[in-house]
């Protein structure tokens, strides 16, 4: 088995790299980079050693960096107007039902409006709640 720890682990540096190139999720990449080290070493050590070497460095390089790319690739997230609705007090204009749903007014633009799912009350017209999400063109409110 000694022999071919080689092309195993070249295979696996090569499926993680392809993994990550079509996820680009950074899932996979560290386990290439722990692949990589065991490449280099599988000439002079045993295959047991080369796996603790892989799980090692695959884990430090993870937790060290995973974090930092994470933050920064966060960055490139755009918000839209519609994230700085929740947390918004509105008052309701109609009643809003568990299962009719109602309607509010914020900004003077009149939205469509449900209860969060574990809500079974019934929020009367001109009680003042809050925004706590959106979902698809709803704006889901609970009482204050």
């Amino acid at each position: 088995m000694q022999e071919y720890m080689i092309w195993i682990w070249l295979g696996v540096f090569v499926l993680s790299f392809i993994l990550e190139a079509i996820t680009q999720d950074l899932v996979s990449i560290w386990f290439g980079l722990g692949a990589l080290v065991c490449v280099c070493i599988s000439g002079f050590t045993e295959w047991w050693v080369q796996l603790i070497v892989f799980v090692a460095v695959s884990a430090i390089a993870l937790l060290a960096t995973r974090p930092l790319v994470k933050k920064i690739l966060d960055r490139n997230e755009r918000k839209t107007n519609s994230d700085d609705y929740v947390g918004q007090k509105v008052k309701t204009i109609t009643d809003v039902t568990k299962f009719d749903g109602g309607e509010v007014k914020l900004n003077g633009i009149v939205y469509t409006a449900i209860l969060m799912e574990d809500s079974d009350e019934t929020i009367e017209k001109d009680i003042v709640v809050e925004v706590v999400a959106i979902k698809g063109n709803r704006l889901v409110i609970k009482k204050i």
